[in-house]
């Protein structure tokens, strides 16, 4: 195989084919479902049913003072160092990223 057929196949290898970009939510769950993705498996399932564990919120949740002074006295009053620590750090970075004094 020379150059040129080498760069064919990288650029072959490459190229993505759409056919379709839209599915309407019934179309995709059939076809999970026939993948076997769908209904998730019990041990997956018990994973994305289990509660919440109060450390899913993200910068771009906390775009005002408020919801930083809200999220950090729950951290705090949990008493939890590592949440506390967890929080502040993720205040920070809110407060830096909005511009919040």
């Amino acid at each position: 195989m020379d150059r040129k057929d080498t760069e064919k196949e990288i650029a072959d290898s490459r190229a993505v084919t759409v056919e379709r970009v839209r599915y309407t939510l019934a179309e995709l769950l059939a076809e999970t479902e026939a993948s076997g993705a769908y209904p998730l498996p019990p041990e997956e399932r018990e994973w994305v049913d289990a509660p919440a564990v109060g450390r899913e919120l993200l910068v771009e949740d906390l775009q005002s003072a408020k919801a930083i002074h809200a999220y950090l006295s729950h951290a705090e009053a949990t008493g939890d160092v590592a949440y506390i620590e967890h929080a502040r750090e993720i205040a920070g970075q809110a407060k830096i990223r909005y511009r919040i004094k």
